[in-house]
């Protein structure tokens, strides 16, 4: 016997709804994330295993990396990514010409594996850009360990040797936060002083010299430094009270000091002291303010400073993308950025070649786009054994399926569940007359598994 469900939508506020995203990561052409429930996902390039689904085959929308939802710390770098679970254990993935994974040798790896036994670590940083091959981390007792490419010093322990496993830089144990560039390296100890190390023939060191480091030196002599974040060759930091820095690299006006100058040391950006977070793309550069303000500058030949314009003339200085004052995390790789609101929702735009904006597409994108939060597992968006017609549809849905139906679920693109039933039986009719035309997913359940299809309301 056929049963219609007759679907009311259901109006709820978004302080009803569960959080989706938690944290993300931007690595030079890929994206990790954090769901609220400890899952770890990803999308983008894939060439070399840095998504970690065991693939090397690249993903435009989520993809959910393993079952396991104890993953507490993320960092996306130049084709690999790290990670650290509840546990203080360490976890990497990707590529590894450079020992970068810190596993002990130079093979790619596909999924994450485990570093080492130690289960202190806090912290981590995965070097971004096109050269970037080092690792750094933090352990629970305030050292300072780094591993990877060491060309130009950038792991800083006096040598230029690459070290294909973590490696304790001095003795020190008031390390407090860790940034990690293309070539160098950049660090803010407990007392709020400044010190960096590596590749210096950008600037990048904020020493007001070009010559390259071996162990980490302080930059100038101020003890308010309250967070950092570097790039591929430029640096952000902000200050306890709420002013803004920048040196390194000034090409693309990446820097936002209105040229395209290298700034050799630390330089305020502006005279605003409301600045809360900055971020270091490969080539542009976004910050939010106090207020939940969104702002970015820089290179915006793909869109990636969402201000809804392609262009070959840089923004020079600090430009407000919109005036929507509630985001509150961002990320930056090569061309692209991604933004997080207080519901934890995630939009990106720029550069989308390989699908790191996650939107489900490999089109390029110039203003801030909603990323789905994929609630449901990736196999659930092969096809499907439940039958579904007409598809589109404009008023009831027909859906059947020989291994009988226990439950039926409709969610819209943002992961919201809007429709949770129970049928008990193998076929139902739904009257979807009352939903909005869009895209929604609709979640089959039986006694034997659980199927996802998605129908297009007209």
């Amino acid at each position: 016997m056929k049963k219609t469900i007759t679907l009311f939508l259901i109006f709820l506020s978004l302080q009803n709804y569960a959080q989706c995203w938690q944290t993300i990561s931007s690595g030079l052409d890929h994206t990790l994330a954090l769901k609220t429930d400890g899952t770890l996902w990803a999308w983008g390039d894939n060439q070399y295993g840095e998504l970690g689904d065991g693939t090397v085959v690249s993903k435009n929308q989520p993809v959910q990396i393993g079952t396991a939802n104890d993953w507490q710390k993320i960092s996306a770098g130049n084709n690999f990514s790290l990670a650290i679970k509840n546990d203080g254990t360490l976890w990497a993935w990707g590529y590894n010409i450079y020992s970068q994974l810190g596993n002990g040798n130079v093979v790619n790896q596909r999924s994450p594996i485990k570093i080492g036994t130690a289960t202190d670590w806090q912290s981590i940083s995965a070097a971004p850009g096109l050269i970037g091959g080092h690792s750094m981390a933090l352990k629970t007792n305030g050292t300072l360990w780094s591993w990877g490419n060491n060309f130009y010093g950038q792991l800083g322990d006096d040598t230029l040797t690459n070290k294909n496993q973590p490696v304790q830089i001095g003795t020190d144990t008031n390390w407090l936060a860790i940034a990690a560039g293309g070539a160098h390296s950049v660090a803010i100890k407990a007392n709020g002083t400044l010190w960096a190390w590596g590749g210096n023939g950008l600037r990048q060191l904020g020493d007001g010299t070009n010559v390259d480091k071996r162990i980490p030196i302080q930059i100038g002599t101020a003890t308010n430094w309250k967070s950092i974040n570097v790039g591929y060759t430029h640096n952000f930091g902000i200050k306890t009270d709420g002013t803004l820095w920048a040196w390194g690299s000034g090409l693309d006006g990446r820097l936002g000091l209105g040229s395209a100058s290298a700034a050799a040391i630390p330089t305020q950006v502006g005279t605003d002291n409301d600045w809360a977070k900055a971020i270091a793309g490969a080539e542009h550069s976004l910050a939010l303010k106090t207020n939940g303000n969104l702002w970015s500058w820089g290179k915006n030949e793909s869109g990636e400073l969402g201000l809804g314009t392609n262009s070959t003339t840089d923004i020079m200085v600090p430009t407000q993308v919109n005036t929507n004052a509630d985001k509150t995390l961002i990320s930056a790789g090569r061309d692209f950025s991604q933004v997080m609101n207080s519901d934890g929702f995630l939009y990106a735009t720029g550069l989308n070649t390989a699908g790191q904006l996650g939107d489900g597409t490999n089109t390029n994108k110039n203003t801030l786009t909603s990323v789905i939060c994929a609630s449901l597992g990736v196999n659930e968006f092969e096809a499907m054994k439940v039958n579904a017609h007409p598809n589109p549809v404009r008023n009831l849905l027909h859906l059947s399926y020989g291994q009988g139906i226990t439950m039926v679920s409709i969610y819209n693109l943002l992961g919201q569940e809007i429709l949770n039933k129970s049928i008990q039986d193998n076929e139902a009719v739904l009257d979807i007359s009352a939903l909005s035309p869009g895209t929604y997913l609709v979640k089959v359940s039986s006694t034997v598994n659980t199927q996802t299809l998605k129908i297009i309301k007209q």
